[in-house]
């Protein structure tokens, strides 16, 4: 029975040996130090590998923190000390190197620190003398952890590894951390655009711009500086469907400062470590002075009430001066009139306005929604857009001089005369046409307040697009709304009578002028063959109608039928017209072709980049053109030898000057922008430019004044 026994104990035995083998060989094996308790926690060092693998040996100083208790990352903000290791004593390991997971932000007594809590693996990557022979590690750690009170450690942990290693259990744990520590911007799909010294008032503030491949969660940024220095934690705006975030970190002077004060931040390198989620980039930039962008930071009512002015500034734009002129003959009919109608007439065209604003939001919406290109007067970048709106004001002229009246339909001349009978070309129904027709061409204009507006409501959503452009349509119609509420001033005016005849001839010509305007921006997207046969074809429209005028035409039906047939053949011109744009109407030998990725390199070289965003549609860049860039004053600076002047033309779409605009939170022209030594991010111009914006724009780049020294 006792032999038995015995070989059943051995039997056991060689089995469980058996099992111990098998699973030892299944189960990766552990490099670890015995875990070192402070009191507050514990504190191991563990490895990738169970030995020396190569000449690379990378480590983890593993912490397991009690609960509410903090240790600090490498810059630990307004109060600690981060984890210090001393690896005297280590034997056939060189040159390691710690890399820090992104930390958290955390208050302690009212301060704002960065560190760890719960669990974190600092990484470190060191050298291995001789891959052949036996590691020792031997790390003397000084640490401090924090709650309500703070206390320091000093630790020491030791490591021996044998050559030929495999990969360790622990191995996991390492990588979970090391994807935590900050990455390129590729890997990380973030990216910081530019980052800047602004000041806005009496406060002084580092302005960081980022964008990011998918929307932002919860963003911040952590700049680490000159001791001097405390950078507060950030206030934050986003934009472009939250993939643009815009952050201002006030700047605090440190308790502790170093003889002689604290050293200028103009010039200092920062090192910038933005965090999202579990995405992190770590970006080394020197500070430049910059601009705020303080429409992220001002509250939506102030935007309404900039968008509002912008409407109002709308209307004295030169793009609305035709459809004005339209509206002033209008006025003139309403002479002697009675009031009722009067005010039916300016509701009208209120009406109108508001309603193709609220069109152009929707279609900027569904724009957005499907990734394509959105700006203010996009549609003058299109030919057919361009020839509809030739044809339609060329009718307008031929109207005006008398060659054919509106005759509307009876349906909507009953709405338009309140059913008198007879079709009121003042009535509602005409007037909202009006109101129509007014907006389309006031797009090309920017006017001031416009495009902070309108640079606002396109970086956001369907809700902030809709009540901008609702608020930018009640702007552009309060004068109408105006003539509504008392309709006295226009009826007071004389009653109509031949001297309007010659009135609305003169109107009839500043009509054709916008015609030929938009001819010519015709010839520079299909050429000057294409925008010839639309001419030639709206000329002879005019001239049929001239003949039908003095019944020189018996046929009542062939002059409409014919007039129709060549509007019809406008459109199928940039179609049938092999595409050769005219380039260049004046710009004069100092302008250069746009190119962005050149201004970073002449600016390192020491040059100044003017860039000037234009297009032949932009009626506000031709007036800034002719009273302030082509005035001598000015080309005088353009034409030095350290300054580069750019023309980026936007006739036509493209995409590249697209995303320069968006880049800068503008969705709309002109805009111009200087780059320089002491501003390589750029400073931007306001929208009317003058000759005194221009060159304080110069001096804050590149500290260039007139010759004389004269600003």
């Amino acid at each position: 029975m006792k032999t038995v026994l015995k070989r059943s104990a051995r039997k056991l035995g060689f089995l469980l040996i058996g099992l111990g083998i098998l699973v030892s060989a299944l189960t990766p094996a552990s490099a670890a130090s015995i875990w070192s308790d402070y009191g507050q926690g514990r504190i191991r060092l563990i490895t990738a590998t169970d030995g020396t693998s190569g000449e690379g040996l990378r480590l983890g100083l593993q912490y397991d923190i009690e609960p509410g208790w903090e240790i600090y990352w490498r810059s630990p903000g307004e109060a600690g000390f981060p984890t210090t290791i001393d690896w005297t004593g280590s034997e056939n390991f060189t040159d390691p190197i710690m890399s820090w997971p992104v930390p958290g932000r955390f208050q302690i007594f009212g301060l704002d620190t960065f560190g760890y809590q719960d669990e974190v693996v600092l990484l470190i990557d060191g050298s291995v003398t001789d891959p052949d022979q036996p590691t020792h590690i031997e790390a003397h750690v000084n640490f401090l952890t924090c709650q309500e009170v703070c206390i320091p450690h000093d630790i020491t942990l030791s490591l021996d590894l044998d050559p030929d290693g495999s990969v360790s259990d622990d191995a996991q744990i390492i990588n979970r951390y090391w994807s935590q520590v900050p990455k390129s911007g590729e890997r990380a799909g973030l990216n910081i655009v530019r980052s800047e010294f602004v000041q806005i008032g009496n406060a002084s503030l580092i302005q960081v711009v980022a964008t990011s491949a998918v929307a932002f969660e919860a963003p911040d940024i952590i700049i680490e500086g000159p001791g001097a220095y405390v950078f507060a934690p950030p206030e934050v705006r986003l934009t472009n469907d939250g993939q643009r975030a815009v952050f201002q970190v006030p700047i605090q002077l440190a308790a502790l400062q170093p003889e002689g004060g604290p050293p200028p931040l103009l010039g200092t390198t920062l090192t910038l470590t933005l965090v999202d989620g579990g995405r992190a980039l770590e970006h080394v930039a020197t500070i430049v002075l910059g601009q705020s962008e303080a429409t992220s930071f001002l509250p939506f009512i102030v935007i309404l009430l900039l968008a509002l002015a912008g409407g109002i500034i709308l209307n004295v734009m030169p793009c609305v001066l035709p459809v004005v002129s339209i509206k002033l003959m209008g006025v003139i009919n309403h002479g002697g009139g009675n009031r009722s109608e009067v005010r039916g007439s300016f509701l009208g065209t209120s009406a109108g306005i508001i309603f193709a604003f609220l069109v152009l939001a929707t279609v900027l919406v569904a724009l957005k929604q499907v990734g394509a290109t959105i700006g203010w007067g996009i549609q003058f970048q299109q030919p057919l857009f361009i020839i509809v709106m030739a044809v339609l004001i060329t009718l307008f002229a031929a109207n005006m001089w008398g060659f054919f009246e509106f005759a509307l339909p009876q349906w909507v001349s009953g709405i338009a005369a309140k059913d008198r009978g007879a079709s009121n070309p003042n009535g509602f129904a005409p007037s909202f046409g009006t109101g129509i027709f007014a907006t389309v061409l006031a797009t090309p204009c920017s006017a001031p307040f416009l495009g902070t507006a309108l640079g606002f409501a396109l970086a956001r959503g369907p809700v902030e697009i809709y009540s901008i452009f609702a608020a930018l349509g009640v702007g552009m119609a309060i004068p109408y709304l105006a003539a509504s509420v008392f309709p006295g001033f226009v009826t007071r005016l004389p009653r109509p009578g031949r001297w309007m005849l010659v009135v609305k001839k003169i109107m009839g010509f500043a009509l054709a002028a916008t015609a030929l305007w938009l001819l010519s921006i015709l010839a520079f997207q299909v050429g000057s063959l294409g925008a010839g046969l639309v001419a030639a074809l709206l000329v002879g429209s005019l001239i049929l109608l001239w003949a039908r005028r003095w019944n020189w035409v018996r046929s009542k039906r062939f002059v409409p039928a014919v007039v129709t047939l060549f509007a019809v053949l406008t459109f199928g011109v940039p179609s049938l017209v092999e595409r050769t744009p005219t380039f260049g109407s004046e710009a004069a030998a100092h302008w250069k072709p746009f190119d962005q990725a050149a201004i970073d390199g002449l600016v390192r070289d020491g040059y100044t980049v003017f860039v000037d965003v234009t297009a032949e549609w932009c009626v506000t860049c031709l007036v800034n053109k002719k009273l302030v860039l082509d005035r001598s004053r000015i080309r005088e600076i353009l034409t030095r030898d350290n300054v580069v002047a750019m023309r980026a033309d936007w006739t036509r779409p493209d995409d590249a000057i697209a995303r320069f605009l968006a880049a800068h939170n503008r969705f709309g022209i002109p805009f111009n922008i200087i780059y320089g030594p002491l501003t390589p991010n750029g400073f931007v111009l306001p929208e009317l430019l003058t000759e005194s914006a221009v060159l304080e724009g110069f001096g804050a780049a590149a500290n260039i004044t007139l010759a004389g020294g004269n600003t």
